[in-house]
């Protein structure tokens, strides 16, 4: 990726973040605006999808204090007849998370626990049970919601408050009678309204995660390259793993760097489409390109953009530098200009989209792979870019 297109990404995407853009609460105009964004910075929409919610996410985390320290405002609008989406709009915050943080002090969930305890980023109680219970309302708000008793009888007159008619007939279709209290409606509102947070995207984020696991497992198989999995070695009591532990080392072909460089080692990378470099032409590069060493790879079905890669990524990664060896992230859905991206003190490479065609084993053997595997996702977004 360029960095020219890499910046006007980022730009877009903190302009959206700062100014509460309304793709944040419509899962359509969400829909519509990255692909108008993705085919202007010639990203896949998958690519361009993940890297803005890593960097909302830090918009969450850094807001979550305000959300906290305003509870008690929250819930008398809310009680006055505020709607949820419309709070969560005019805090700029996830409609998932100004949902549940009404849920958790507007229902009596039954938890037996009376007082508030300690509360995390999005604003619910640390204890345990309190968590579990709230987890549930939300993943089942119709069922646990649904009834208006479940609202704690100093909110009551919320129910009689506010305007169910625009939300009612969003899920007039789905839902049987009798009405759904004006909890349990706004509360399913504002969940269906939230493109980036809620039970389904978890579920979502979670499959797309173990895909790519399962495809790496499968490319290091049809190279017949040995490898523990993350499973494996929890087996053995073996603690902060990476995704997979070669059996034996393997070389992976980069590119130097020139000494000026602040980065020490950048990947070879075809600056058209992240992948490895073409093979040499026949010619000797013994001067520009080297052979590192890999003992593991950890598996991101995400886009590596430079702040949660420095930050989140690579700490993890120099953990396990420290009890493995030198190892490679894989982003399978691309990741910021290498040069831009820290390395660990020239330990932890880094690639994109999938494992390079080409590892050399112990034996000074080549593992290659002729059909790579490539997540189907960004398959897809390819074929669309290159048809049209």
């Amino acid at each position: 990726m360029s960095i020219s297109s890499y910046d006007a990404a980022e730009n877009w995407i903190r302009h959206a973040v700062k100014s509460g853009h309304p793709l944040f609460f419509s899962p359509t105009v969400f829909a519509d605006a990255l692909e108008d964004a993705a085919a202007q910075f010639s990203m896949p929409v998958e690519s361009l999808s993940s890297f803005l919610r890593s960097i909302h996410l830090i918009h969450v985390k850094r807001n979550a204090h305000v959300l906290r320290s305003n509870v008690k405002r929250h819930v008398e609008d809310y009680v006055r007849g505020s709607r949820i989406l419309d709070m969560a709009r005019a805090m700029n915050y996830p409609p998932y998370h100004v949902a549940r943080l009404i849920v958790e002090n507007v229902a009596n969930l039954n938890t037996g626990s009376g007082g508030e305890g300690g509360r995390n980023a999005a604003g619910s109680t640390s204890s345990s049970g309190n968590k579990k219970a709230l987890t549930e309302a939300m993943r089942e708000a119709q069922r646990v919601l649904g009834d208006p008793s479940i609202v704690k009888p100093e909110y009551r007159l919320s129910e009689e408050n506010g305007s169910l008619s625009s939300s009612s007939s969003l899920l007039s279709s789905s839902l049987s009678s009798p009405p759904l209290s004006r909890l349990a409606t706004e509360v399913i509102e504002a969940m269906r309204s939230d493109p980036l947070y809620g039970p389904k995207q978890d579920r979502e984020r979670q499959s797309v995660g173990l895909e790519h696991e399962d495809m790496l497992e499968k490319a290091l198989g049809a190279m017949n390259i040995p490898f523990e999995t993350e499973n494996d070695l929890r087996i053995k009591g073996t603690a902060r793993t990476p995704d997979v532990l070669l059996s034996t080392p393997v070389g992976m072909k980069v590119m130097k760097v020139p000494k000026r460089s602040s980065t020490s080692r950048k990947l070879l990378l075809d600056e058209n489409d992240g992948h490895f470099a073409k093979e040499n032409d026949g010619e000797d590069d013994d001067e520009e390109y080297e052979w590192k060493v890999v003992c593991w790879i950890d598996s991101k079905a995400m886009f590596g953009d430079v702040q949660t890669h420095n930050n989140s990524v690579l700490p993890q990664a120099e953990s396990f530098v420290h009890r493995f060896g030198p190892g490679l992230i894989l982003y399978w859905f691309g990741h910021a200009p290498v040069d831009r991206l820290s390395d660990g003190h020239g330990d932890v490479l880094v690639t994109g989209w999938k494992l390079p065609d080409e590892l050399m084993l112990p034996t000074g053997e080549l593992a290659t792979a002729k059909n790579a595997f490539r997540g189907r996702r960004i398959d897809r977004e390819f074929a669309k870019m290159q048809d049209e």
